[in-house]
This record gives C-alpha cells, sequence and structure tokens, in this order.
C-alpha cells in the first residue's frame, strides 16, 4: 500500500469536505429511513452513525494524549476485536434518540479539527514520531479514523439507497 502524505492544511480539508460529502449522503432520509435495519449487518444509518462518532471520539482522545506527551489509552489499543469493541458500543447506544446522535455526529468533527490544529506538520507527517502508532504517521491515523473511515461507510449507504431506491 502506498502511503500519501498530506500537510496539516490537507488534512484539515479532507476532515471539513468528508464530512460535507458524508452529510450529502444521507440528506433526504427521514427519520423511519435513518432507523430501520439496513443490509450493512443490520445496522440502521443511525447506528453507522453512533459508530463513526465513536471512532472519531477515540480520535479526539488519542489527539489530546498525544499531546499532552501520554501513550493514547484508546480503543486504537485494546486488546478487544474491534468486532467487540462495535458490537458493544452498538448495543450501548441503540436507545439513543437520532438527535442527539446527529449532535454528536456533527460535534466529533468540530473536535478532532480543533485537537489536530496544535500539532505540526512534523508531527502529523513522521511516522517515527509516535512509537506507539507502529510505523503510522498521525496524520494516516486521522485519516483512518475520520474521513477515510467515513468514506467506507459513505460507499455502503449509497449502494443501500440505491437498493432502496430512496
Amino acid at each position: 500500500m502506498e502511503i500519501i502524505k498530506l500537510s496539516k492544511t490537507e488534512i484539515l480539508k479532507a476532515l471539513k469536505d468528508g464530512r460535507v460529502q458524508f452529510l450529502s449522503t444521507i440528506e433526504g432520509l427521514s427519520e423511519e429511513d435513518m432507523q430501520r435495519p439496513t443490509s450493512m449487518s443490520g445496522w440502521s444509518i443511525k447506528d453507522i452513525l453512533v459508530h463513526l462518532t465513536m471512532w472519531e471520539a477515540e480520535l479526539v482522545k488519542l489527539l489530546w494524549q498525544a499531546s499532552q506527551g501520554i501513550k493514547p489509552e484508546t480503543a486504537h489499543f485494546y486488546k478487544e476485536s474491534i468486532n467487540e469493541i462495535n458490537q458493544k458500543w452498538h448495543e450501548e447506544n441503540l436507545s439513543r434518540s437520532l438527535i442527539r446522535v446527529l449532535d454528536d455526529f456533527k460535534g466529533v468533527r468540530k473536535q478532532t479539527i480543533r485537537h489536530l490544529e496544535v500539532f505540526t506538520e512534523d508531527e502529523l507527517g513522521n511516522s517515527e514520531r509516535f512509537p506507539w502508532l507502529n510505523g503510522l504517521s498521525l496524520g494516516e491515523k486521522v485519516a483512518s479514523s475520520s474521513y477515510k473511515h467515513e468514506a467506507e461507510h459513505e460507499s455502503q449507504i449509497r449502494s443501500w439507497r440505491n437498493e432502496q431506491g430512496i
């Protein structure tokens, strides 16, 4: 896999543009559409929003801990599998209202951007700067836990919408 290094400005732009693109994917869906099971592991759009929010909230914690010189203790480093973590979060958030889920989804990106802004170009691009990332740069970790992750699910939602004719 080829690693493309992005500047801080490019990462911030990708975070903002990715969110606009994702929101356009769910635009026009009714509350009912957002909450009914889909062909994506039976999760609803609301469940996917929770999933994306939870991973990005972990990224926010990771960025804050890294900025403080602390080795992060986030879900990225748990002994549990990603599937176990996802399932746990899914179950914990089933009763959350759609409005709250949407508010959190929109708010977490603002926090990501705010925490990202304190890092220098070198801190974001140097794959040796944070050894606990095992060869990834902080910028790559930001991408994989935010806008790239979002793009994966955006593609699934677009396919689902096409299948459903909505």
